[in-house]
Parts: C-alpha cells; sequence; structure tokens
C-alpha cells in the first residue's frame, strides 16, 4: 500500500504571479511526483481554484484564494483522501497562511500567520482556542514571496527529489548559536536533543564568521533574537546585540540534508526581498532551503522562551529535532512536537503557550525523510505510516478534548491571592504598573473528587504582567520580558518568565 500525499496550490495566484512560466511550475510538481512514487508515496496534485483539479480531486473548487476558502479545501480534501501528507505549495502570496488573532495581545503582533490550521480537523477560525487538537500532517514548499523567481522554486523541489536519508549518527552532528543571555536554556536543549552542548557557540563571545566546516553540520539549531523584515539573527549580551548570523553567510555552505530549527522571533518568516536591508537578499528561511536545507521549522512572527529554563519556544524546537532524528519525516516530526508540546503545556494552556503552538511552522516537504534506521528499513511494512498516522490522529482528537485554552478576560479583576503576587512582583523586578491581563481556561470535565480539586482544578486563571525594555537604535525591536502568573480559587499554582525571543 502506497502512503498517500497532496500537493495543494492555487493556479490563478500562480499564474498572477508566474504568468506563462506557470507550465514550467506544473511540471515541477509533476516531477516530485514521478519521484514520490519511487519512494512508495502516491501524490495527488490539487490546484483548488481550478474547476477541472479540484472536480477530479472530488470537492467544489474556491472561488477566491483566501484563507477561509482555502481552509475549506483542505478539510474537504483531508475528509475525501486522508492523505499521510499535505503539502501547501507557495509561499503566502500564493496560498495564504491563516491568520489567528493573537492570544497574548500585550506584544504588538496583531495576527499570527500561521499553517496550524490546515493542521486540524476544526473549520475555519481566527481563534487559536479552536486548533489544539492538530491531527494532520502538513508542511509548506515556500517560493520567494513577491518575486516569480522560478529558479528558485525549481532548487527547492529538486532538492527534495534529491533527498536521501542518511544515518541516525550523522545529525547528531551540530551547528548551534545561542544569545549569551540563553546560554543556560540552549544549552538544555541542545543536551535533551543530542546529549552535550559542546559545540554550543554563543553570541557574543563567539566569532559570527563561522567556518564552511561548522555551517556543513547537518542539524542547525539557533536561540538568538530576530527581527521582522530582517535577514539576520542577533545575539545579546547586556545592552549589546550584534549580528550572530546574516543570511548571506549561507551560500554555498550548507550541506544537502540539513535541517534547522529556530526559537528566534520572525525565524522562518517568509519575507519579499524588496523589504530586506541588503538588495538581492533571501530571508534566512528561504535562503537556507535554496542552500540545501530540506527542513527549517521556525517562527512566523513575535516568540518567547524562558532565560535560564525551558518552554514555549525551546520545547516545540527540540522536540522537532529529536523526532527527525528518531525516524520521522519532517511533518511528523512538527506533528509530534505539536502534539508533546500541547500533553507537556497542559491541561490549562496560557496565553504564550498558544501563540507558540500557532507560529511555528515546517518550511519544506512534510514527506522526506532524513534519518532511517537500515537494520528495520527492510522489514518495515508500508502500512507502518498508515499505523503510525491513525495514532497519531487518535492523540490529536484526545488533545481537543482534554486541555483548556485559556481566553481573554474583559477586565482585570482583583487577586484573592493579591498579597502573594505583590511579593512575587517585587522579587521578580516587575510591578502593579506594568502591562497586565486576565485569562480564564477551563476544563469541561465530569464532577471532580476532593484531590482533583486540590491537584488538577477544572479553572485556571493566568494574571500577565509585560514589561518593554528598550533596545539600541541599531536593533529593529525592543525587548519584552512577561510574567505570567496562574491561580486557582484557592492558591497560587505557580509562574514562570517569559523573553521575547
Amino acid at each position: 500500500m502506497y502512503a498517500k500525499k497532496i500537493i495543494v496550490s492555487a493556479k490563478s495566484t500562480l499564474t498572477l504571479k508566474y504568468g506563462t512560466q506557470f507550465s514550467k511550475i506544473k511540471k515541477l510538481l509533476q516531477n516530485l511526483k514521478t519521484a514520490d512514487k519511487k519512494r512508495g508515496i502516491a501524490t495527488r496534485i490539487v490546484f483548488i481554484d481550478d474547476a477541472t483539479s479540484a472536480k477530479q480531486a472530488g470537492i467544489k473548487p474556491v472561488k477566491n484564494v483566501n484563507a477561509r476558502e482555502c481552509k475549506r479545501a483542505v478539510d474537504d480534501l483531508y475528509k475525501k483522501h486522508i492523505p499521510d501528507y499535505i503539502v501547501l505549495a507557495g509561499s503566502q502570496d500564493i496560498f495564504p497562511f491563516q491568520e489567528i488573532n493573537n492570544p497574548a495581545d500585550a506584544d504588538g503582533d496583531l495576527i499570527v500567520p500561521s499553517d496550524l490550521p490546515y493542521a486540524c480537523d476544526a473549520p475555519y477560525s481566527r481563534n487559536v482556542q479552536s486548533f489544539t487538537g492538530p491531527t494532520r500532517v502538513v508542511g509548506r514548499i515556500p517560493d520567494v514571496p513577491g518575486e516569480n523567481d522560478i529558479q528558485y522554486f525549481t532548487t527547492i523541489i529538486n532538492n527534495i527529489i534529491n533527498a536521501k536519508p542518511r544515518k541516525e549518527e550523522l545529525y547528531m552532528e551540530y551547528f548551534g548559536v545561542s544569545a549569551w543571555v540563553w546560554r543556560v536554556s540552549t544549552q538544555l536543549s541542545l543536551q535533551n536533543i543530542v546529549g552535550n552542548h559542546n559545540n554550543l557557540l554563543l553570541s557574543p563571545g563567539s566569532k559570527n564568521k563561522y567556518t564552511t566546516a561548522q555551517l556543513k553540520k547537518l542539524t542547525h539549531f539557533y536561540n538568538c533574537h530576530g527581527a521582522q523584515n530582517d535577514m539576520a539573527f542577533y545575539g545579546q549580551k547586556g545592552s549589546n546585540y550584534p549580528i550572530a548570523l546574516s543570511s548571506t553567510q549561507l551560500n554555498g555552505k550548507i550541506s544537502e540534508g540539513t535541517i534547522v530549527a529556530a526559537e528566534c522571533c520572525f525565524g522562518a518568516e517568509l519575507v519579499n526581498p524588496d523589504l530586506l536591508p541588503q538588495p538581492g537578499a533571501l530571508s534566512i528561511a528561504n535562503n537556507y532551503l535554496k542552500n540545501n536545507a530540506i527542513a527549517f521549522m521556525g517562527s512566523s512572527n513575535i516568540a518567547y522562551g524562558p532565560a535560564d529554563s525551558q518552554g514555549l519556544a525551546d520545547l516545540v524546537t527540540q522536540y522537532f529535532i529529536k523526532n527527525i532524528i528518531g525516524g520521522a519525516s519532517t511533518g511528523r516530526a512538527l506533528l509530534q512536537a505539536r502534539q508533546q508540546f500541547l500533553s507537556e503545556s497542559g491541561p490549562h494552556l496560557d496565553p504564550y503557550e498558544l501563540k507558540t503552538i500557532a507560529q511555528f511552522h515546517l518550511l519544506g516537504d512534510p514527506s522526506v525523510l532524513a534519518v532511517i534506521d537500515e537494520s528495520v528499513k527492510k522489514v518495515v511494512s508500508k502500512n507502518t505510516v498508515q499505523n503510525t498516522r491513525m495514532k497519531l490522529f487518535n492523540k490529536g482528537t484526545d488533545l481537543k478534548k482534554s486541555l483548556a485554552p485559556s481566553h481573554k478576560e474583559k477586565n482585570v479583576t482583583p487577586s484573592a491571592h493579591q498579597k502573594d503576587i505583590n511579593t512575587l512582583l517585587k522579587e521578580t523586578g516587575f510591578t502593579a504598573y506594568d502591562k497586565k491581563g486576565l485569562y480564564k481556561a477551563t476544563i469541561k470535565a465530569s464532577p471532580q473528587s476532593m484531590a482533583e480539586k486540590k491537584l488538577a482544578p477544572r479553572t485556571a486563571r493566568f494574571r500577565t504582567f509585560v514589561k518593554e525594555i528598550s533596545t539600541p537604535g541599531s536593533v529593529g525591536f525592543d525587548n519584552i520580558k512577561v510574567l505570567v502568573v496562574k491561580e486557582s480559587q484557592d492558591q497560587l499554582l505557580g509562574w514562570r518568565i517569559y523573553e521575547r525571543r
């Protein structure tokens, strides 16, 4: 039995962008379909706004290529064919991101560009609370936003076609870069991923002109600052924010099969080159894929994590890399990472956990396998993919039922534990004058025992205190620190400090 993949795109937006070169795009996708067959994958290409293509796929064509219609079409295709892999072909000007209302609305991001809804069974919505039960394997093969660079798309497709799985130990060698202030957090991530942090590079602290040997490693991991419409990642030590990596440093130095996870704000933002500070440059994510990387996983906008522990961006990125090294396809690695993150964070989800699950996405073909264990390759039957998808579908469905995503309250009412909160504010450097928010999360469940009420309260509230810290004018962002306090009616349940990546 073949695994099934659906490549989804839109003819009208491709034609508007590429003109007569649309036929070349179609041929490239056909080449990928042919290569997939040799890998044991039956691939279907669907242009959802083309009447003939949509009819052949058994769905109603879309009239307008917008987020609502694209979500409906992907849902219809999934219900009709139950594919193992869903590929969104094109950047956001070809196939739109879903625009999620920012659940952590004190950081300036009005919306979260997201591919998460395409991975969920819930119908179209702008609320992330609808999408806490991901069940589908989804990835996006991007082109360059705003440019009809057919050669770029050709390179990306050919890299996918030529991708070959390698031995696990080759991906245990890594290139890792961290802002100095987050070195402890990054050390913990790398320790969890590969069992050591011996080769971690700090910014500032390490030369940012990396050697070819360093960049040729197959696993790349970043925990740095990022900025919107930028082509660099930044380090930090005190008030010093040096460039940790520039997009142009990647040119000609990345190995075939490289996988990348970036915690950085805007780490996987797909940017029109006209908006970048250097003419002819590409965003870091676009340029990694141009230079032979097969998977780039990162955030579409402002992301968060703690400085010296693990949470949010730390978790979802490290889970992704670990899953790939463990033998998952890049798309399954992301689905499992999302489910692991939700399971670890629940049952009550604070607004920053909700934003994290919405903003991290995969750039690359989700069916690509980076690591293979030769010892089991010969005995694994082709129905293993379907069996794995069944388990992941059930897990996603269970998560949706068991998790309690938070919703913002209209008014910030006083806490029953205000004295304890005042003490906490003083100890952590926050004040009652910082931006405040109140969020409520309620588990839908049967009546609780006394122990459950104490140890697993049905309702929890999150109080947030947001502090903005100015950075030098040469850096295109301000720092943000957030204190999130979790409480029940009876007691304070815990607190965490998150920092803008």
